[in-house]
């Protein structure tokens, strides 16, 4: 079992670095169990609208891209009973992030992520893997 976050689930659906995104289809290869916080869902889908309105995909790409992400059957976990924990993190990343990483403690699974920032919050109890992205922070 894997915590995705979306900057993972929109660089593989997208394919806009395709070494970052091979490392990225490796570890969800070797796992098939993909977990996801239930937001992550529509954070995915927000970013992929922006890359539509930047120009860098196209509706039809957006929509096909959106069926991927539902066609996908991600395990998506309810947020609440992960707010406690969210809270505590909150102080070093945004709660969006917090809650990947609350989810991936509750777990005891390995976050997947394209944003470094987040090896780097104090006091997480899980393993956080960092796919290195064209657009990593």
């Amino acid at each position: 079992m894997i915590v995705l976050d979306a900057s993972v689930l929109v660089a593989v659906l997208v394919d806009d670095d395709a070494d970052s995104t091979d490392v990225a289809l490796q570890r969800m290869r070797d796992d098939l169990h993909w977990v996801v916080p239930e937001h992550a869902l529509i954070e995915t889908v927000h970013a992929l609208r922006g890359l539509m309105l930047a120009g860098k995909i196209s509706r039809q790409q957006l929509d096909d891209h959106t069926q991927t992400l539902v066609d996908w059957a991600l395990d998506a976990w309810p947020t609440i009973p992960l707010l406690p924990r969210v809270l505590e993190l909150a102080h070093n990343v945004s709660a969006y992030d917090a809650a990947y990483i609350a989810l991936a403690e509750d777990l005891s699974a390995a976050l997947i992520t394209g944003d470094q920032r987040l090896t780097r919050v104090p006091s997480v109890r899980c393993s956080i893997v960092h796919i290195a992205m064209s657009d990593s922070r």
